[in-house]
């Protein structure tokens, strides 16, 4: 079952909260990605949830009260169950599609998301974090040996059906996440 929800987040900090608040709705293993939406008034970020439980009812019950977009497909359906206001649905529309296809999406948690600590091998890391491909930055080559820093908090992007964790080079000869937990906003300082 996908779910994907449209609450119209901002950008990826406030859609990995949304994400977040629904861990604590739904207690079951889910594979939960976030998804870029273009168009309408503004880009923005839909969440999706990916799992083998029926959890609509839970997702339904939680946002009785809020106005978002829901797409709710369900194994063998024909199409999808869409409801909330028609800007949001279309996003959540977008984010369904692209978790089923695993096309695109940035993964928040996965099997093996809560493996991710400290530096470890490449090939650990790969193994141990449920990651497919490594990626670093600049033509840096990443061989089994090469040690990761993973800072505990790890975002790989959804490719192909692929989950490849992109990296960059830092300090002591390691790799860390492109992506890191703390990021200062582009133009901060201006």
């Amino acid at each position: 079952m996908i779910i994907a929800i449209d609450a119209d987040s901002r950008d990826t900090a406030e859609a990995d909260h949304l994400l977040y608040e629904l861990f604590g709705v739904v207690d079951q293993p889910v594979v939960a990605c976030t998804h870029m939406v273009s168009g309408g008034d503004r880009p923005h970020v839909a969440v999706s949830l990916m799992s083998a439980a029926d959890l609509a009812d839970d997702i339904r019950a939680h946002f009785a009260e809020h106005h978002v977009g829901l797409a709710i497909t369900r194994p063998g359906a024909s199409e999808p169950e869409l409801s909330g206001p028609s800007h949001l649905v279309r996003g959540a529309y977008v984010a369904a599609v692209e978790a089923a296809l695993g096309t695109a999406g940035r993964a928040v948690r996965w099997p093996g998301h809560e493996q991710a600590h400290g530096v470890l091998p490449a090939a650990e890391l790969r193994t141990r974090c449920g990651i497919d491909h490594l990626e670093a930055v600049g033509d840096v080559s990443v061989t089994d040996d090469t040690l990761i820093d993973t800072r505990d908090f790890l975002r790989p992007l959804r490719r192909g059906g692929r989950l490849t964790l992109q990296l960059q080079p830092a300090a002591g000869n390691l790799l860390i996440p492109f992506e890191l937990q703390h990021q200062q906003k582009c133009c901060a300082d201006h």
